[in-house]
């Protein structure tokens, strides 16, 4: 007979579905305060089943390494909101399905980190709280942007706040004219590596540029100012200083100015390059950036996304 750890019984006969979108934040000037959610999804599946062990399977585009379970971020933080050990959980079967490029600055491993603490409420029989888990994914991020827009859906706003852990995130509704193409290089580049290579202190006009920026930012999106957008996608706090980690942002940034895109930004943290579009450009910007593309080495992709609205999703499958 199946044996299942008492707190798990939500799931006997069936499985446990989350789907999360991946993410860009900064979008510029926006440093670890806005984030977008993109249609581009991490789906993990939650089972148990006759086993001495708990199991990770994964597959989809972008799965390599993933079933590593001495390195995996979502069994690291799901054992520890379980407050269980590996061996606690046998039988428990966890298939994890991506296409969000890992290590490019896309959120690969917010959408991790919200389907273990999803999944770990509703294992103990809770009703997950948004918010809640938010705060926490926040904490374990060390920021709140990419794990707020991939929980919610849509662009945030967001900031710690001054009243403990929680996180404010405030949403504002995306043009639905303004698209998101995203340049995808071959190669990874980690969240550490980039937060290294920022300096301890900026000069107060680069930071006074910023705040400048970012509110133009949030009042072009209100507004829906093409325009204005293009003035504020500008940033002097982290993109000068992660340039020659990626070499192709400057290189892209000049191809976007001689087009009618309007405005180019790393992704994150990168080592992905995020266009922003309008929708009536849309496929002379798709042509122009496949053509680049194609005059670089092996490897570069071009993802045409939109913006996903929904933020996390969660379903349970009947077994057969």
């Amino acid at each position: 007979m199946l044996s299942i750890p008492e707190f798990a019984n939500t799931l006997i006969g069936r499985r446990l579905v989350i789907s999360v979108p991946g993410s860009t934040t900064n979008l510029g000037p926006g440093f670890d305060a806005i984030g977008l959610a993109l249609n581009v999804y991490s789906r993990f599946t939650f089972f148990f089943s006759e086993g001495d062990s708990l199991q990770i399977h994964a597959k989809g585009s972008c799965a390599a390494d993933l079933s590593d379970k001495k390195n995996n971020l979502l069994l690291s933080v799901l054992l520890s909101a379980l407050e269980q050990s590996e061996d606690e959980l046998r039988g428990l079967n966890i298939t994890i399905e991506t296409d969000i490029p890992l290590a490019r600055g896309l959120g690969s491993s917010s959408t991790a980190v919200l389907s273990a603490l999803w999944a770990a409420e509703i294992l103990k029989g809770h009703a997950p709280d948004r918010m809640k888990v938010l705060a926490t994914a926040a904490q374990i991020e060390g920021h709140p942007d990419n794990v707020a827009a991939s929980l919610l859906g849509g662009l945030v706003v967001c900031a710690p706040s001054i009243h403990g852990s929680k996180a404010v995130v405030k949403q504002l509704a995306w043009p639905e004219r303004w698209k998101t193409i995203v340049v995808v290089p071959p190669y990874k580049l980690s969240t550490e590596m980039a937060r290294a290579a920022l300096p301890r202190q900026v000069p107060l006009k680069d930071a006074t540029a910023n705040v400048q920026r970012a509110a133009l930012f949030v009042a072009a999106v209100a507004s829906k100012d093409d325009d204005a957008l293009r003035e504020s996608l500008v940033d002097n706090l982290h993109e000068p200083y992660r340039a020659a980690l990626v070499p192709e942002l400057n290189k892209l940034k000049a191809l976007v100015r001689g087009t009618s895109g309007l405005g180019c930004v790393l992704s994150g943290a990168g080592s992905s390059v995020l266009i922003i579009v309008n929708q009536r450009n849309q496929q002379d910007m798709m042509h122009e950036l496949t053509s680049w593309c194609s005059r670089q080495p092996e490897g570069y992709k071009v993802l045409n996304l939109d913006v996903d609205t929904n933020g996390l999703r969660a379903d349970y499958e009947s077994f057969n």
